[in-house]
């Protein structure tokens, strides 16, 4: 069958691909219960399948869809969020690290923002009248520099690759806990729609009951816009949290545009890890890999100034 040769054949090349910029997977090694907070690295990069005929392996109906952002749930914190910079190295404020915005074009590479960051340093910001600098060391989920990613060339072979498209990539630190304290995290990609995204959604990352296994929960979808309105398909989006949302996108988007969700692609799955190994969650319009890691974090700086 034609059909199903060429759909094995991109899904083997997918895999392919993505073994092969990784290499062998590293030795597994089962999480070790410890009475302290256990931090983890994790580095994160979802990306679409731009093939019709994976997509359309399964039948996706409105009625079908269950949305929703979870109520407890924040965004990775940024170096744009946290910096007070100089007019004159000012950065394109409407795409923010990790995802890619149809509203402006990319004016500097994340290797160009991240040099600018670092040269410039931290201006005094005041979180809850105290001056607060960032520490890529300490701070939890703080989006970490592109430099710091194992993931530079998985990501390079997706943005060249025809058949798919590099919507999200994250690289943070946290304390994993179990599903009752584990924050969500808000992830959006790919084009902005007015105040929609090709990528919404969350992802949660927590310790199964036995606690000797990392857990991902993927609730995603991929949404396809059109200026025509589907009329005998109503497909609804949840509205982004306020304080999540980016109103950048709102204020440079055409006004004159109105934007409707054509087709929606949820994915919503839950993946059991073990540290170290690189994992692929698999999904007809949407691919996602993951890389957990246990971190050590610093001792706190012991204060010098009586030396």
């Amino acid at each position: 069958m034609p059909i199903l040769q060429t759909k094995k054949s991109a899904t083997f090349t997918v895999k392919n691909t993505l073994i092969a910029c990784f290499g062998i997977l590293l030795a597994a090694s089962p999480v070790i219960a410890l009475p302290q907070e256990r931090w983890f690295q994790i580095e994160i990069s979802i990306f679409s399948n731009e093939s019709p005929i994976d997509k359309s392996e399964e039948l996706w109906q409105p009625a079908r869809q269950q949305l929703a952002f979870p109520e407890k749930i924040r965004k990775l914190d940024n170096l744009i969020d946290i910096l007070t910079l100089d007019s004159s190295n000012s950065i394109n404020q409407t795409e923010v690290v990790g995802r890619e915005s149809a509203v402006a074009p990319r004016e500097l590479s994340p290797e160009q923002r991240e040099e600018i960051i670092l040269t410039t340093g931290p201006k005094n910001q005041t979180v809850n009248h105290e001056f607060r600098f960032f520490d890529f060391s300490r701070d939890d989920f703080l989006q970490l520099p592109p430099s710091s990613s194992d993931f530079q060339q998985t990501n390079r072979e997706l943005e060249r690759s025809p058949a798919h498209r590099l919507l999200f990539h994250g690289l943070w630190r946290q304390v994993v806990t179990n599903s009752a304290f584990a924050e969500p995290i808000y992830v959006e990609g790919g084009l902005a729609y007015g105040a929609q995204h090709e990528l919404q959604g969350s992802l949660t990352i927590r310790f199964n009951d036995g606690q000797d296994r990392i857990v991902v929960d993927a609730n995603l979808w991929f949404s396809e816009f059109s200026i025509v309105e589907n009329l005998t398909e109503k497909w609804e989006l949840p509205t982004p949290p306020t304080f999540i949302a980016n109103f950048d996108d709102l204020e440079t988007s055409n006004p004159d545009l109105i934007f409707h969700p054509i087709r929606v692609y949820h994915m919503q799955q839950t993946r059991d890890m073990r540290s170290r190994e690189f994992h692929y969650l698999d999904h007809p319009a949407l691919g996602l890999v993951i890389l957990v890691e246990p971190y050590e974090i610093p001792d706190p700086i012991s204060d010098s100034s009586n030396l």
